[in-house]
């Protein structure tokens, strides 16, 4: 992919959330064994649990892992975005998420109407982080002020992924 078509897709992945950026820190997801590829589109049912997030960078870093979807309720009209699915803090550097301290624990995607984006933003941080406010709703979550609030500055790192709501009650393999 050339570098102006991938700025392309982070454009409209990152829509309304942020301005696009060069991701600096590896980010590696996998939901069970399969890695993710952004852009792509998953089912519900695979996304339902917790994906292993590895992330790159050195032992000695500290790094902060937000999820989001930014379309609730409708892609059209996501009046309650963004939903924060998943907050981990206090990752250090080359290690996965599990070695984090869990601020909000995952929340599978399972969107009711149409095609969501759920958006995985890697911040590095300055010093460990403790004593953060409890999130007092998943919905109408802001990652840029969270970010803000916290000192992290600019996101390092991401990834990205689809879901469609399930019709039907059926659920093909992705």
């Amino acid at each position: 992919m050339t570098a102006i078509a991938y700025l392309d897709a982070l454009r409209n992945a990152l829509k309304d959330v942020m301005e696009p950026f060069i991701p600096i820190i590896p980010m590696a997801v996998y939901f069970g064994a399969d890695a993710l590829i952004n852009s792509c589109e998953l089912k519900t049912f695979v996304v339902q649990n917790a994906p292993r997030v590895v992330i790159g960078g050195q032992p000695n870093e500290l790094y902060t892992m937000v999820m989001i979807d930014p379309d609730v309720p409708n892609p059209n009209a996501p009046h309650l975005s963004q939903l924060v699915s998943w907050i981990v803090t206090n990752i250090p550097g080359g290690a996965s998420c599990t070695q984090g301290t869990e601020i909000v624990s995952y929340v599978g995607p399972n969107p009711q109407i149409g095609v969501h984006r759920y958006i995985l933003i890697l911040y590095q941080q300055q010093v460990r982080l403790k004593d953060i406010d409890t999130i007092e709703s998943r919905f109408f979550f802001n990652v840029n002020g969270f970010a803000n609030m916290h000192n992290l500055g600019n996101p390092i790192g991401l990834s990205y992924f689809n879901v469609r709501r399930q019709s039907n009650g059926r659920n093909a393999r992705a």
